[in-house]
C-alpha cells in the first residue's frame, strides 16, 4: 500500500479543541488514523485536505499549489491569509505549510512501516534517527529528548547514548513511541511511533543494517516488527468508546 492510498483511507475528525486538547483527549490510535486540524469543525475542508494531501503523495501536486488550493477553500469559509493569528489562522501560510508537511510525512512513515517484513527486518533490524531535512532553527535538543525517551524504556532495543550519540534503536524498540510520546515534558510531538516526531520536524529514520547494528554494540537478537502499522482507519466502534471514555458528544459531522 503506498503512502497516498494510505492517507485515503484516513477518516476525517472535525474537532473544536485546540492542539493541546487533542494530543491530551483524543487517543493517540484514533489520531494517528485520522485527518484533523486543531479547531477545525469543517469535515468538508478536511475532506480536501485528505485529497490534496493524496495528489502531493502521488506526485501530482506540489506543495505551492496545494497550498493555493486550500487558502482559496478557507476564504470561501470566510479566512483569509491576512488575518491575524499566526499558526492560530486555519488560512495563514505556516498553518498550511504545516498541515501539508505533517499529514505527507505521516502518510510516508506508515507506509515505511506498511513495507516492513521479517526478512528486511532480519537484514536491516533497526533505525538511526538522524536530520533529512534542513530547517533555519533546529531544535537543539534532540539528543536529549532521545536520552530521556531511552531511560524511560530502560534503553530496551536502543543504543545508550548521552547527549553528542547516536540515536540507534531496534525497529521494535518502544523508545520510538517513547519520543513520540514527548517523555521528559515535551509539547510540541504526535504520539506516534514514527516519524514526524514532533511538528515541522526534519528528522527522520535511516535504515541499518544487521552488521552495522552488531559493531555499534546494539542486540539485534532481540529484533522484531516494528509498532505502529495496526489497521489504518478507526471503526465506529473504536471512535464510539473514545467518545465514551472522554465524555465527548458528536466529534462533528463526517466523522465516519
Amino acid at each position: 500500500m503506498n503512502s497516498a492510498e494510505i492517507e485515503r483511507l484516513k477518516e476525517l475528525l472535525p474537532t473544536s479543541l485546540g492542539s493541546a486538547e487533542v494530543r491530551e483527549q483524543i487517543a493517540a490510535d484514533i489520531l494517528r488514523r485520522s485527518v484533523f486540524s486543531a479547531r477545525m469543525e469543517c469535515a468538508r475542508y478536511l475532506a480536501d485536505v485528505r485529497e490534496t494531501v493524496a495528489q502531493m503523495l502521488e506526485g501530482t501536486l506540489d506543495q505551492a499549489s496545494a497550498r493555493d488550493r486550500l487558502e482559496g477553500i478557507l476564504e470561501q469559509m470566510g479566512h483569509s491569509m491576512s488575518d491575524e493569528g499566526g499558526l492560530k489562522n486555519p488560512a495563514s501560510i505556516r498553518r498550511l505549510n504545516l498541515v501539508l508537511e505533517t499529514q505527507t510525512q505521516m502518510a510516508a512513515s506508515v507506509a515505511r512501516l506498511q513495507g516492513q517484513t521479517p526478512a528486511v527486518v532480519e537484514e536491516w533490524p533497526a533505525w538511526e534517527l538522524e536530520r533529512q531535512e534542513a530547517r533555519a532553527l533546529p531544535r537543539p535538543d534532540w539528543a536529549a529528548r532521545w536520552y530521556l525517551a531511552g531511560q524511560s524504556v530502560g534503553w530496551k532495543g536502543a543504543l545508550p547514548a548521552h547527549i553528542g550519540g547516536r540515536m540507534v534503536a531496534l525497529k521494535s524498540s518502544p523508545i520510538w513511541q517513547a519520543l513520540g510520546d514527548g517523555v521528559g515534558g515535551f509539547k510540541d510531538t504526535l504520539g506516534n511511533p514514527y516519524p514526524p516526531f514532533a511538528y515541522s520536524s526534519g528528522m527522520g529514520w535511516t535504515d541499518l543494517s544487521r552488521r552495522e547494528c552488531i559493531e555499534l554494540g546494539l542486540d539485534v537478537e532481540g529484533a522484531g516488527m516494528p509498532a505502529g502499522s495496526a489497521s489504518l482507519a478507526p471503526s465506529e466502534d473504536e471512535i464510539d468508546e473514545v467518545a465514551k471514555r472522554f465524555g465527548f458528544g458528536d466529534f462533528g459531522e463526517g466523522l465516519l
